[in-house]
């Protein structure tokens, strides 16, 4: 009996310790292959970059993690590529960060190409490189910044298998992509009777919202989603084709294979609702021979659903005046919603003495905090909130960052704004969103930093 206690205890221990060593085991392969791709790298280190005038420093492993030194030749900081990213950062600290993190997924990914066991690491396991850039006396990093496996595979599908020779060509390649990114969140259809909003860009696949008037819905629901996708599609290339960048826009989403999710909504009863896909081929074929101009998408929506053409601000929504008369029901359902806050308005809430006052203000008021001084840093930070019928700022919050001081400066000078002249709706003041950029830059004097709101 004794035995059989033992016997069966034993047996469970090797039952809950097998796993646990086979997960061991496994973590110690990952560590010796990164370990040895590190040593295949050593010929590399104190070798400069006259290119980016960075030097490997240090190279090291540890169980999925490589962290990566670079030396930068001085602390300045100067756009390296302005012919390529010229207008795309704020600042060029931001621009060498971004270059760098991209020459460094590049060098990985032609190491790859060039090695089949660092290839089958790049395509089945899961390592994490960090990256710190210091200055010539070392210390602190300048900037950091971390990648994954991921990434180097996304570059070398980005490339279709073969990464070019030259970094330059490759950066290229991944600004423009930076600007598909961007382009596919920026579709509108500026009809006061339809808008898409709502876009989420996941992986290869972008999803969006389409609302429209319960008059529209039937028309654009008709045929396959006749409607709805030509307003994309037209949307789309409109704004992309007058890029010089256009055909590689095309390459990347051949490349990507970027398909489009539309979820058509009637604004008035959400639960009826439909869903059309457009595939990349319809993308790239579209492009090549549009059903609609692009030029001549709002006339083919007004020809569809009437209504009008409307300005910009208003994308994404819709003037409702298309929908069925409003209705006791209808009425009710918007009494209920008087505390909404509102994204667009007939009239938008607007300070007292307009955009110079704005300016005067926060010129006025901002603190400039003494370690973005000392370590020159500037950049635009983007603050939303809402502005209540009340004319009260409130819920402020940062969209786009820069730095945590900076961040903090922004909502703290925001926040304390005198009241605001409320948005109007339908004759009636309401809560409404409103975002405001904050941009921090220092003059030659850092005693007496400028502070500019555009």
């Amino acid at each position: 009996m004794t035995f059989k206690k033992y016997f069966y205890t034993l047996f469970w221990v090797l039952l809950i310790c097998t796993p646990i060593a086979a997960q061991q085991n496994n973590a110690n392969q990952m560590t010796k292959r990164a370990k040895n791709y590190v040593f295949q790298q050593k010929d590399k280190i104190g070798k400069m970059d006259k290119l980016l005038n960075l030097k490997l420093t240090k190279m090291y492993a540890t169980d999925r993690t490589i962290k990566v030194v670079y030396t930068k030749g001085n602390t300045t900081f100067a756009s390296m590529f302005p012919e390529i990213t010229e207008g795309r950062f704020k600042t060029e600290a931001q621009e060498n960060r971004y270059v760098a993190r991209n020459y460094c997924i590049w060098r990985v990914a032609n190491d790859a190409l060039a090695s089949a066991s660092l290839s089958s690491v790049i395509r089945d396991d899961v390592y994490t490189w960090f990256v710190d850039v210091v200055g010539p006396e070392g210390g602190e990093p300048l900037y950091s910044f971390d990648f994954k496996t991921q990434a180097v595979r996304n570059a070398i599908m980005l490339c279709g298998g073969k990464m070019p020779a030259d970094f330059k060509n490759y950066l290229s390649k991944t600004i423009v992509e930076r600007a598909l990114q961007s382009l596919l969140k920026d579709v509108y259809i500026a009809h006061d009777s339809a808008g898409f909003c709502n876009a989420d860009l996941k992986n290869q696949k972008l999803s969006v919202d389409l609302l429209t008037t319960h008059r529209g819905f039937p028309l654009m629901k008709a045929n396959g989603g006749e409607a709805s996708r030509i307003a994309w599609l037209g949307s789309f290339m409109r704004m992309s084709k007058s890029k010089r960048y256009f055909n590689d826009l095309c390459d990347i989403i051949k490349v990507r294979q970027i398909e489009v999710e539309i979820k058509l909504r009637d604004i008035i009863n959400p639960l009826d609702s439909a869903m059309f896909m457009i595939y990349p081929s319809e993308i790239l074929e579209y492009a090549k021979n549009p059903v609609v101009s692009e030029t001549q998408i709002e006339g083919y929506l007004i020809g569809k659903l009437g209504g009008q053409k409307q300005p910009r601000e208003r994308r994404g929504w819709f003037i409702s005046q298309y929908g069925p008369r409003k209705t006791a029901n209808l009425t009710a359902a918007v009494s209920s919603k008087s505390s909404r806050v509102y994204e667009v308005v007939e009239e938008m809430p607007s300070f007292p003495g307009g955009r110079p006052a704005i300016i005067a203000y926060i010129a006025g008021a901002v603190k400039y905090p003494g370690p973005c001084i000392d370590n020159k840093v500037e950049g635009r930070v983007v603050c939303r909130f809402t502005i209540t019928r009340d004319g009260i700022v409130k819920d402020v919050a940062v969209t786009k960052s820069v730095d945590p001081l900076l961040d903090k400066e922004a909502v703290r000078v925001i926040s304390a704004m005198p009241k605001w002249i409320p948005a109007k709706h339908n004759g009636e003041r309401v809560d409404a969103k409103y975002s405001l950029p904050v941009t921090f830059r220092l003059t030659n004097d850092e005693d007496n930093p400028l502070r500019i709101v555009r």
